[in-house]
């Protein structure tokens, strides 16, 4: 439970929630279901027990996630037996979700599976008086879940018009990025980290990182999938932030040399100013 609790924590860190999927297999009468009653009555977690032979469509199951409490867990029996939902089969309808909105072009899934149309989400909690800043994956979030909060894209921390962020130079500099597609949500998983980062207590970074440890910084991405690339150059992409980050341990990149000393790769790296100028939440929202 130690690990599991040291999971969690990393999870709130980064702005992402946290979520566990398990299989169970096996005849009647093996145990499953007492062993899903014992790890519910263990953690105080609340259980549904979903039907999908009762769903008519994806619309309905993704309203009747959003209406389960936190602190549950979801059964799915007999999964696959379980009827397949018509709008899967049917040709998709434009549903008031928050990537059409936006005109994302990262849409392979729409079942946030891959992570691609991740965006920042910024909402004010008036209660402790503080902005908080997670990510979501804008495919399946619903326009009227959003009232009153602000929305980082990538786009929103750079562009070729204002001159790109430190992610995105980093993210080509170590080669991170092939056919391109699954890159803008890996970035702004990253910035949520980062984000989120500056909320931690000191003692403050060495100048031109953040308060990400390297172990964290190459974990804010786990929620991303890539299918062609390899994660060890992403990976390296997102250790550069990290505030105990080796030199040494970096890889391929266009940023310097082999043989090259520890000053000149730290001056060839993309300058990263913490508490820079992308603004994620105006002040006007907290009145909205």
């Amino acid at each position: 439970m130690v690990c599991e609790e040291e999971i969690k924590g990393f999870y709130r860190e980064v702005g992402k929630a946290w979520k566990r999927g398990f299989l169970l297999f096996g005849p009647p009468g093996t145990g499953k279901s007492s062993l899903i009653a014992a790890m519910a009555n263990y953690l105080n977690f609340d259980i549904y027990d979903l039907q999908l032979t009762n769903l008519i469509g994806n619309s309905q199951l993704r309203q009747l996630l959003i209406s389960t409490a936190n602190w549950s867990i979801l059964v799915v029996e007999d999964i696959d037996c379980s009827l397949e939902l018509q709008d899967r089969r049917q040709p998709r309808m434009m549903n008031p979700d928050l990537a059409r909105m936006m005109n994302i072009d990262r849409y392979p899934t729409t079942q946030g599976g891959c992570g691609a149309c991740v965006v920042l989400l910024s909402k004010y909690n008036p209660v402790l008086d503080q902005v908080d800043d997670f990510t979501v994956s804008s495919c399946l979030t619903l326009l009227c879940s959003i009232n009153g909060c602000s929305i980082t894209t990538t786009e929103g921390i750079g562009n070729t018009r204002d001159g790109f962020h430190p992610i995105h130079e980093r993210f080509s500099g170590f080669h991170a990025s092939q056919c391109g597609f699954c890159t803008p949500g890996m970035c702004m998983s990253l910035f949520s980290a980062l984000v989120n980062a500056e909320k931690i207590p000191p003692p403050e970074p060495p100048l031109g990182f953040s308060k990400l440890k390297v172990s964290k910084a190459e974990k804010a991405i786990v929620g991303n999938l890539c299918r062609y690339t390899g994660y060890h150059p992403m990976a390296n992409a997102c250790k550069s932030f990290g505030a105990d980050v080796d030199m040494e341990d970096l890889g391929l990149n266009s940023f310097w040399r082999k043989g090259d000393s520890k000053d000149v790769k730290l001056s060839s790296l993309p300058s990263y100013k913490r508490n820079g100028d992308v603004c994620t939440f105006p002040q006007f929202l907290k009145n909205f």
